[in-house]
């Protein structure tokens, strides 16, 4: 297969990579758009337990690789944009450090044979050194690896725990996306006016085109911190 026509077709890989799982979301959020104005209502019964309560509930849909896209949307459905970004946040940080440690402690045996299966893990294994946060950054930035599966898997690699933490600020452009659509989907429900569908696809659009684009730069920047182990 010629260069250019490798490039384009691994380009278009990866969009559909981004794009199918972004989609398929956003299907089952405006499935769950109509339930919406009930589950706020309960939320809001919590009080001021609601946050805690909302937290708790992500670190356990982590902790259990369940698909935290849609709690990232009631997030934003429920506290806002900035809000429920804020919470998924903490959420995704505990509940990954926790399967971080799990993986590198009780279940790495397990763990370990599917990082041998993955490239992208293997590469970050081998090169992680000095670099580990700057590389655990761009991962989180960029879609290489479904978040809830990484966790574990990263607990057997090299990287350190505190590398691992302080790069994940790096979800907040996804976060935030989930957060918006899940708040445009609440809108919605309660008659205040639906998102129209050239706005939401322009959205889909740019985190498709950001999201390649992350993932160009962190698979680059493996292969360079790779090159310079082997020099």
């Amino acid at each position: 297969m010629p260069p250019d026509l490798k490039r384009a077709s691994t380009g278009l890989l990866r969009a559909a990579g981004i794009a199918v799982p972004l989609l398929a979301g956003l299907a089952i959020g405006q499935l769950a758009t109509p339930y919406l104005p009930d589950f706020s209502a309960w939320v809001q019964t919590l009080g001021m337990w609601a946050p805690l309560a909302f937290v708790v509930a992500y670190i356990g849909v982590v902790l259990f690789m369940l698909p935290a896209f849609l709690l990232n949307m009631a997030g934003g459905a429920v506290f806002g944009v900035m809000k429920g970004s804020a919470l998924v946040l903490t959420g995704a940080t505990i509940g990954g450090t926790l399967a971080f440690l799990l993986g590198r402690t009780i279940l790495r045996t397990s763990v370990a044979r599917r990082v041998a299966a993955n490239p992208t893990l293997s590469a970050v294994d081998r090169v992680i050194g000095d670099d580990g946060l700057r590389l655990m950054f761009l991962l989180r930035l960029s879609p290489a690896i479904p978040f809830v599966l990484s966790n574990y898997a990263l607990g057997v690699t090299r990287v350190r725990t505190r590398d691992f933490v302080m790069a994940m600020p790096g979800m907040l452009p996804i976060i935030a996306s989930y957060a918006a659509f899940g708040a445009a989907g609440a809108d919605a429900a309660n008659g205040n006016g639906a998102l129209p569908m050239s706005v939401l696809m322009l959205g889909v659009i740019a985190t498709v085109v950001l999201g390649v684009f992350f993932v160009g730069i962190t698979q680059r920047a493996l292969r360079d911190a790779e090159a310079r182990r082997e020099a």
